[in-house]
């Protein structure tokens, strides 16, 4: 897995922990804010029904430095790091009191007021994974363990059932060494051209000179499966 230079901050609220005056715009649409070089957006989550009212994720993609920024928030209260992941509950409160802080200066104030209600935000580094390989003798690699794609492309869950679907295909031809060598020969293009659109799209995070940035409406016409215009 290769680290991209970017991380995703996560979180989850509930209806009534939302302003009154952003409920509407956030968990009845899809809200985006582009920073310079930074990506946030909420995503409203199905009514629980009995077990609960509605919900609203955000996602806030942030650019960190993995020897400074990045090993600094995955450091917990004890000076002991974690390497580049952290389990929420050791996010110090003083990284996500500066997350809440830059959060208000930086983001559109529906995106702002959710990042400030959330209790406990999560850190996932976003890496990027290419297998040169899916078949290795009777062994196959399926989903993320063969290609990682950045989550830009919102579609990972649905390769990992294409790839599943198409190695019940070839393995009902009966020939097994047959079967995964077809698999193979079928799944890899995907997994490369997938992992191709993630990063094409998460250029627009990347630090300024290593990629072109494309201009906003034409990555948002790209963003996840399909575009935002169809959604």
């Amino acid at each position: 897995p290769r680290y991209v230079g970017y991380v995703a901050w996560r979180g989850i609220l509930e209806e009534n922990s939302i302003p009154p005056q952003w409920r509407a715009s956030t968990l009845q649409d899809m809200v985006f804010c582009l920073p310079d070089g930074e990506l946030a957006f909420s995503i409203p989550i199905a009514d629980r029904g009995a077990a609960g009212g509605r919900r609203c994720m955000f996602v806030w993609f942030r650019p960190a430095d993995q020897d400074s920024t990045l090993r600094e928030w995955c450091t917990d209260a004890s000076g002991i790091c974690h390497g580049d992941s952290i389990p929420p509950p050791l996010i110090r409160s003083e990284v996500v009191a500066e997350l809440k802080r830059t959060a208000h200066y930086l983001l559109a104030p529906q995106l702002a007021e959710l990042v400030a209600g959330v209790q406990q935000p999560i850190l996932s580094a976003i890496h990027d994974l290419e297998s040169p390989r899916m078949s290795f003798g009777r062994v196959v690699l399926l989903g993320d363990a063969a290609f990682v794609a950045r989550p830009h492309v919102g579609t990972s869950v649905t390769k990992a059932a294409q790839d599943a679907s198409t190695l019940v295909d070839e393995l009902a031809k009966g020939n097994v060494d047959d079967a995964l060598a077809a698999y193979e020969r079928r799944r890899m293009q995907a997994g490369r051209e997938l992992v191709a659109r993630g990063r094409l799209l998460g250029e627009h995070l990347e630090p300024a000179g290593r990629g072109i940035r494309p201009p906003i409406d034409a990555f948002l016409q790209d963003f996840g499966p399909g575009s935002i215009g169809e959604w």
